[in-house]
């Protein structure tokens, strides 16, 4: 029988934590054990004594140093599990999220199998704007047809673009952070990018994963369900997140993606949709928030263009 790790990064959200762990309690497939990765000031170990009495070991490692891409590999690292699982510390598993994973590993006598995803079952049906807009990413090659997929442009189709939940299971090229999982052995070849990726975690997951998927197939099974509740608590200045989201696009483009002169200019053109809806478009909203980031992407684009993102760039929120 497979082991199985659970890692959590966390930073001073100590109610989303909880809730957290208490779903990993309620699991048909319990974890072996669960490392609980700090770059806050958690004052209590939320549940360790439920864990423990239940057998799942229970380990706190408390950074000096904060930074979500290296919580990622210190708990690898650690990690004992043939298995290892990450979670943000705002999501809710259902009550077979692991089990229903594992059964894919099981499955799969060959190994040619790096990771595997479940699925939000918190996606909302798109409204008919948003259908609109998915027709106007298309367009411009930010969306495409297949969730979980890299575009040739090197922007990406996120989970949940459809509106619906995906309801088979389906091979993908990268994850998301909130919830991704891989064989141990993967992290002999791999390790999450910390040069190009600090602190608050903007893309590093897609890398990592992207980087694997060249080796080792990726699915995402609609049978492990779990609510994605993203918090609010310590996200930082929503300029600085629009600046790092573009230096983080273009650095994957060009590193990851990139295969020839023609890709400059599918990249370039996917760009320019991207920028006339998040800084044309979106202002028109008002919305303060939308308009901070909008004025970060600008920011962003303005580095790219003056050629301030060379070599190997610290995308450092």
């Amino acid at each position: 029988m497979l082991k199985t790790s659970v890692i959590i990064p966390t930073f001073n959200r100590p109610a989303e934590l909880t809730n957290c762990i208490q779903s990993i309690l309620t699991q048909s497939a319990k974890p072996d054990e669960v490392i609980i990765i700090d770059d806050g000031a958690l004052t209590a170990l939320p549940l360790q004594k439920e864990c423990t009495e239940r057998g799942i070991r229970y380990l706190y490692i408390k950074k000096e140093k904060p930074g979500l891409t290296a919580s990622r590999n210190v708990g690898a690292k650690i990690a004992q599990g043939d298995i290892i699982f990450y979670f943000d510390d705002d999501v809710v598993l259902s009550s077979e999220y692991i089990e229903e994973v594992l059964k894919v590993y099981d499955e799969d006598q060959g190994k040619s199998l790096g990771g595997v995803e479940g699925v939000m079952s918190n996606i909302t049906p798109l409204t008919t704007s948003q259908q609109f807009r998915k027709i106007f990413h298309m367009i411009f090659l930010t969306v495409g047809l297949k969730e979980g997929k890299v575009l040739p442009s090197g922007f990406v189709t996120d989970f949940g673009i459809k509106g619906v939940p995906l309801k088979k299971v389906q091979e993908v090229n990268f994850f998301h952070g909130y919830a991704m999982s891989f064989r141990k052995e993967i992290f002999q070849e791999f390790a999450f990018d910390e040069k190009k990726y600090q602190r608050y975690g903007l893309g590093e997951d897609q890398d990592f994963s992207y980087r694997v998927s060249k080796k080792y197939k990726l699915v995402v099974t609609p049978e492990a369900r779990l609510l994605h509740l993203e918090s609010e608590k310590m996200r930082p200045d929503q300029e600085r997140i629009g600046r790092n989201l573009m230096i983080h696009r273009f650095v994957f483009f060009r590193d990851q993606v990139k295969k020839g002169w023609w890709s400059w200019v599918l990249f370039w053109y996917a760009l320019t949709g991207f920028v006339l809806f998040r800084v044309v478009f979106i202002p028109l909203s008002f919305n303060k928030v939308k308009l901070r980031r909008a004025k970060g992407i600008l920011k962003g684009i303005k580095d790219i263009l003056l050629g301030k993102v060379q070599g190997v760039q610290t995308i450092n929120v």
